[in-house]
């Protein structure tokens, strides 16, 4: 489904905010409009991605998750509600997204991503953001992000922590090249508002990226201490041998 790129009055309104920024402008939300971002994974985190780049008004939004909403899942999310237990996360979200703002356009897939159907989920995507907390889903965007020149933005939660980097082959580092022996993974063991608090930041990446002000995370990567609440950083180098890139 095609749209126009073109900012309506009413939109120009809606993000008058963020149009006024310095370093933003109306032609950086034109972009923006333009964009089409995967979001793989349908729970507490990317539904904080999901319900920011929504709402600073990404042009197409596709969510992809085979999952179940539980109740485990209304301790880490605001998207959902108790009675939307049992039902698939992508078609919820799709629907609830789409009430927030109709000027985007959302998609909702009910599937596993696989390297079978890898390159139809990931099809006219400009950007890849994998928040599943599963190494071996992770490698397997990162072979997308390789074939398809894209940029990845992955996170990681656990406990009081959580982390996240971007992967852009090419450009920088894949994530082979920084994690050649597997992933850190996640844990399923975490405090409520952390997603919000990791989602907000990768949708704040993904809005430097898509609005063209460039990725802030490339090459390093930036860890969220919530015992301390502080912010570090560790660097991420490119490996010149990466089988992957």
């Amino acid at each position: 489904m095609m749209h126009s790129n073109n900012l309506s009055p009413a939109e120009v309104t809606r993000y008058s905010l963020q149009i006024a920024m310095e370093g933003w402008g109306r032609e950086a939300q034109e972009r923006l409009k333009s964009s089409r971002v995967l979001i793989v994974g349908a729970g507490g985190l990317a539904s904080a991605v999901a319900l920011h780049l929504l709402s600073t008004g990404v042009g197409a939004l596709r969510l992809v998750d085979h999952t179940r909403v539980g109740l485990a899942d209304l301790n880490i999310t605001t998207l959902y509600r108790e009675r939307d237990l049992g039902k698939n996360k992508a078609a919820v979200a799709e629907r609830r997204l789409r009430e927030i703002n109709p000027f985007v356009l959302v998609e909702g897939q009910g599937k596993c991503v696989t390297e079978n159907n890898l390159s139809r989920v990931a099809a006219g995507c400009q950007l890849l953001i994998d928040t599943r907390q599963d190494p071996e889903g992770g490698y397997l965007l990162n072979q997308a992000a390789i074939r398809y020149k894209l940029p990845l933005i992955i996170s990681w939660l656990w406990d009081l922590e959580g982390s996240l980097t971007t992967f852009w082959p090419g450009e920088g580092p894949c994530l082979r090249c920084a994690y050649p022996d597997g992933l850190p993974g996640g844990k399923r063991s975490l405090l409520g508002p952390l997603p919000g608090i990791l989602g907000g930041l990768q949708a704040l990446e993904a809005l430097r990226i898509l609005g063209s002000l460039g990725p802030a995370l490339l090459g390093r990567r930036l860890i969220f201490e919530g015992n301390s609440f502080s912010l570090r950083d560790e660097p991420l180098p490119r490996n010149p041998a990466c089988p992957a890139c």
